[in-house]
């Protein structure tokens, strides 16, 4: 049977979505980010389903903080996700010189090595940005990501990101997945992951007070393969600039396995947290972390 042709929505969503790229391309880097953190901003709080479940995760995580205090944070979560919105269309120039990085020499030493590595992320301050930048240091990363579901902004998405990941791109739900990631690493390429979402099969570790379903495969693919678990987390800084931390996480290798990425998977997400808790406005709070 063949396939369904893209439907009119789709057509008229992409329409839109090269009208918002135009637009934010044709102003400068700073510009871009002001306005779409203004614009969602705006819109943000006025959502029916996000704003709620955003205020919600708050409330779980700092049940220390009034309901005025949240209601500003959430605020500024919108407004990072803003400026992330604005400044995606000029993300070459953020890369080339707006980014600094922390513990620089742990990415020149796996480059060095030949050996790869597991390289994990989180949705934070740009991680567009921050994530993207290890191509500088002679890696080239094979990442997972969740195909957009608009076929014609998945294709942008994917070709504005495919210069930064020289392994390519593989689908998160793609049952090949699994099979090529460790297939990569285990030929001495870097693999990346986004770790900060919930994973209904995952394993249980705490986060933010909470236990919290968090995906074991970064950590069962670096004690299965001998490579360094690595923990990358941003800041924004004035002006478009950010600060990206780069730290190594301990993967324990005993008899015991499971125990073992566990620990791991849990040690990662503690340091996760940790960041997230210095500029908490600068984490994308609007998903579903806890059940």
């Amino acid at each position: 049977m063949a396939p369904k042709p893209p439907s009119l929505q789709y057509r008229l969503e992409y329409a839109g979505y090269r009208l918002l790229s135009l637009f934010f391309s044709s102003l400068p880097v700073e510009t871009a980010s002001n306005v779409g953190g203004a614009l969602m901003a705006f819109l943000g709080p006025r959502t029916r389903v996000r704003h709620p479940r955003l205020l919600r995760n708050l409330a779980r995580a700092f049940p220390e903080q009034s309901a005025e205090q949240r209601e500003q944070l959430a605020s500024e979560v919108w407004r990072n996700l803003g400026h992330v919105l604005g400044e995606f269309f000029h993300i070459d120039e953020i890369i080339r010189d707006r980014v600094e990085i922390v513990n620089a020499e742990i990415l020149e030493q796996i480059a060095a090595s030949g050996k790869g590595a597991v390289l994990c992320g989180a949705h934070q301050a740009n991680w567009e940005g921050g994530s993207a930048v290890v191509a500088k240091y002679g890696l080239k990363p094979l990442a997972v990501y969740r195909p957009l579901n608009n076929p014609f902004v998945d294709a942008d998405f994917k070709r504005r990101r495919l210069k930064y990941y020289a392994g390519g791109l593989t689908a998160k739900h793609d049952p090949e997945t699994p099979v090529t990631m460790i297939r990569y690493a285990r030929s001495g390429g870097a693999v990346a992951f986004l770790v900060d979402q919930q994973t209904y099969m995952g394993v249980k570790v705490p986060f933010f007070g909470h236990m919290a379903s968090t995906t074991p495969f970064p950590a069962m693919v670096a004690r299965q393969c001998n490579l360094p678990l690595v923990l990358i987390t941003g800041e924004r800084l004035p002006g478009v600039r950010f600060r990206v931390f780069v730290s190594t996480i301990d993967t324990p290798r005993s008899e015991d396995r499971d125990a073992d990425i566990l620990a791991a998977t849990a040690a990662m997400q503690t340091e996760l947290e940790q960041s997230i808790r210095r500029h908490p406005a600068q984490w994308m709070w609007t998903h579903d972390r806890w059940f």
